[in-house]
């Protein structure tokens, strides 16, 4: 495959390429410039050091490997050689591709997960739901990230094995943020403690009438 075949294939992506003419990167309109014709930039890995690139030569390069990371396209590429066509399906790009549709199947289903749960909550009562905000907020985050744009997209064969990905992620995110959550708080109460934060800037305790010297809190 060819770099003129990959662009072609993934016209709003952006690219990061590793050329025999140095390094190359392209942002999505910079792409589709480049198949139109225009040259880019090249450099060898140093700041200031920019070269032009032609854009037939870089087109008619070879993709020898190909990576996905953050919705950019990592690329080794090379020439040619004469007696070659455009050589054989690049290293990577299978699985990468099969990633992408499982991605794509995940979001599906997460958002008919979503779509459901979103429906439930409807049908409870407004008390309930106030003890549920930790519930729905976990509920909320994971979808957001898992689903975003790019995400996590090498995980998606193992939650599909799930019939409700949404609800293995909720609860195994809210296990883990409690633990986390836990630790976090004993270290913000330290270092409030030991810096006496607030102290002057909040209402305080005797202001109120209230003794918490001894044996604990008393009204006077």
């Amino acid at each position: 495959m060819l770099v003129r075949n990959l662009l072609q294939k993934y016209p709003d992506s952006a690219f990061h390429m590793m050329t025999p003419g140095g390094f190359v990167d392209l942002a999505p309109e910079q792409a589709r410039e480049l198949l139109k014709g225009e040259s880019v930039k090249a450099h060898p890995g140093v700041s200031g050091c920019d070269m032009e690139m032609d854009a037939e030569e870089l087109l008619n390069e070879r993709v020898n490997s190909v990576s996905l990371e953050d919705g950019v396209f990592y690329l080794i590429t090379d020439y040619v050689p004469e007696q070659e066509g455009q050589g054989e399906e690049p290293y990577g790009l299978r699985e990468l591709e099969e990633n992408m549709e499982n991605k794509k199947k995940l979001k599906e289903r997460l958002k008919a997960c979503y779509g459901a749960y979103i429906r439930q909550l409807r049908q409870k009562p407004a008390e309930e739901l106030i003890e549920m905000a930790s519930v729905i907020a976990a509920a909320k985050f994971t979808y957001e990230e898992v689903t975003a744009e790019g995400a996590f997209g090498e995980y998606a064969d193992y939650l599909l094995r799930f019939e409700d990905p949404l609800e293995v992620l909720r609860e195994n995110w809210l296990g883990n943020e409690a633990c986390d959550r836990h630790k976090e708080i004993g270290l913000m109460l330290w270092k409030m403690k030991k810096n006496e934060i607030g102290i002057g800037e909040y209402p305080m305790a005797e202001q109120a009438g209230e003794v918490i010297q001894g044996q604990g809190m008393a009204m006077c």
